[in-house]
């Protein structure tokens, strides 16, 4: 898979999940369910899937941070040797 991009957030989130559909598919139920299993360790499977193929942007609180100059064309060659894959810009509070 391409072309997936997660925030760090988003990372935990999905790993929190995989935690909880594996826990839930260690009950004695699943086990005794062949279907019910293979449901759930499709939805594992799939979720380490995103997960291994997926970028991790990283988290900036300005463009400042990003950029470093106030140039047209050098903040936009630094911003794309810095941070190829992009960044989210996290608005202030």
């Amino acid at each position: 898979m391409n072309g997936i991009y997660l925030t760090e957030e988003g990372k935990k989130e999905i790993e929190a999940k995989i935690a909880e559909l594996q826990k839930e598919n260690e009950l004695p139920t699943h086990a005794a369910i062949p279907s019910l299993y293979k449901y759930y360790q499709g939805r594992i499977d799939m979720l380490q899937e995103i997960l291994s193929s997926a970028t991790i942007l990283p988290v900036e609180e300005s463009w400042n941070d990003v950029l470093g100059n106030t140039e047209r064309d050098d903040c936009v060659y630094s911003c794309k040797s810095n941070c190829p894959n992009g960044v989210i810009i996290e608005p202030k509070e």
